[in-house]
């Protein structure tokens, strides 16, 4: 139930209705659902997405959980009315 392009890597993790662009990257443990990951996103260990739209180029690091808390989301990144959560193009997560 996902669009997975080419050079995607889902080492151990989970992707349910999402669309994931050219290289990204699954790592264990990682779950990915109802998302768009666009081109060179690498999903660390453990990560959680639900309801994110992730731009290019941006590291996830180990751990982090996006679309759970809306709350806490708006204060790092932008989200939509709907409750969609944006992380914008090189946004460097720490």
């Amino acid at each position: 139930d996902s669009l997975v392009s080419g050079g995607c890597i889902i080492s151990g993790g989970r992707v349910q209705r999402s669309i994931l662009s050219p290289n990204v990257r699954i790592n264990s443990y990682a779950q990915a659902y109802d998302s768009i990951l666009m081109e060179g996103v690498n999903l660390g260990r453990y990560v959680k997405i639900k309801r994110a739209i992730i731009d290019k180029d941006v590291v996830i690091p180990q751990g982090m959980v996006i679309g759970y808390d809306l709350a806490e989301d708006k204060k790092r990144f932008h989200v939509t009315d709907s409750g969609i959560v944006v992380v914008a193009k090189g946004t460097e997560i720490k």
